[in-house]
């Protein structure tokens, strides 16, 4: 490698993204991950391409690159950069190998100069990927018999109890279908675009469905009554046990929560965005949803998922245990089983087995 090329390494490293990870990983295991994404990943050489995109081969950083890029407390690390086997990267999938690399492998995920801990940002919840949204006549006698029955309908004003799972019939934007039980919830959502993983089994089809499986809490039921229609709670302040008090305070005739109505030390955009801010998120949801709607799932808020204080912010869920997780996965295997799905997790990556959806696994 050149001079020249050393001194914009950096700089490509922490534009990403980038996988960096503790030990040097086998080629073989880099493969084989990289198909649980694509099973038609290849090695081209030293790199590993995978679904438009290629993996480079890690590259070892000590002492002044880690300095460079801002990495304390660590003296050696590896990197695996991914990039676009093309023009552009497809559906923003170049950032979700980096960060799947990054938590099979116990590493770290650096886009955009950002570092991400894939196994601490509460957003691998498993799925099950489906060719069309199963009807409730279908879902419901499995639920039955997978998850552990609700004792009534809680928190969902419009759900019905039927044999323990309580369903709720939403049909409008892209939810279809909500079915919950005591623990655990699965929503059914329509018109996503297919990963490559999907893309393989059913190469016909132009979208499918998603079943995601999440712990059942309130902001769920609240932002289902958002996506319908009903319910005028500001979803920024959903399950905030201070919510009452901060809409009590609102004028009568305000449509949304302004920026005076913050609480004192309160992070700005806590309540609602700020116009600039609800202005730029519009373009860059315009923005993505032309080269795919899988650009909906990774343009969430990019805060790590915690307030300054630890408490998870609202729309994103504290890291499940080990043992939440094994549950989660082995419910996405049994449902995708039994209603000829794909079992995956939310960063596009197939699931061979329950304990795939644990951090570290190929560690």
């Amino acid at each position: 490698m050149g001079w020249f090329s050393n001194l914009l390494l950096p700089g490509r490293l922490r534009t990403g993204p980038t996988a960096l990870l503790p030990a040097r990983p086998d080629p073989k295991t880099l493969l084989a991950i990289a198909q649980l994404a694509d099973p038609d990943a290849r090695a081209d050489h030293d790199d590993v391409v995978v679904g438009g995109s290629r993996i480079h081969p890690p590259m070892e950083l000590t002492g002044d690159l880690l300095a460079k890029l801002g990495v304390e407390g660590e003296e050696r690390l590896w990197a695996c950069r991914v990039a676009a086997d093309g023009p552009l990267p497809v559906d923003f999938f170049d950032k979700s190998i980096a960060e799947g690399l990054a938590y099979r492998l116990g590493g770290w995920s650096l886009c955009q100069g950002e570092p991400i801990d894939p196994a601490e940002d509460g957003r691998r919840d498993p799925v099950v990927y489906l060719p069309s949204a199963p009807s409730p006549e279908e879902v419901l006698p499995v639920l039955a018999e997978l998850l552990r029955p609700a004792a009534g309908t809680g928190g969902w004003p419009d759900g019905e109890l039927v044999d323990g799972i309580v369903h709720v019939p939403v049909n409008r934007g892209r939810v279809a279908d909500v079915y919950a039980g005591a623990d655990l919830m699965v929503t059914v959502e329509e018109g996503h675009s297919i990963p490559p993983v999907a893309r393989a089994r059913w190469p016909y089809l132009t979208e499918i469905a998603v079943a995601r499986i999440s712990p059942v809490e309130t902001q769920a039921a609240e932002a289902v009554a958002a996506d319908s229609g009903e319910g005028a709670q500001d979803p920024a302040v959903a399950g905030d046990e201070r919510a009452e008090e901060r809409i009590a305070t609102l004028p009568e005739d305000a449509t949304e929560p302004q920026a005076e109505d913050r609480l004192e030390g309160e992070p700005e955009g806590a309540l609602g965005l700020e116009p600039e801010t609800r202005a730029r998120t519009s373009a860059e949801h315009q923005a993505q949803d032309q080269p795919g709607e899988q650009a909906d799932d990774r343009a969430e808020d990019e805060t790590g998922g915690q307030a300054e204080d630890g408490t998870p912010l609202p729309g994103r869920t504290a890291p499940a245990t080990g043992q939440e997780l094994l549950e989660r996965g082995t419910l996405a295997m049994a449902l995708a089983q039994r209603l000829q799905g794909i079992a995956g997790d939310g960063g596009y990556f197939q699931l061979a087995e329950p304990a795939d959806v644990l951090p570290g696994r190929y560690a």
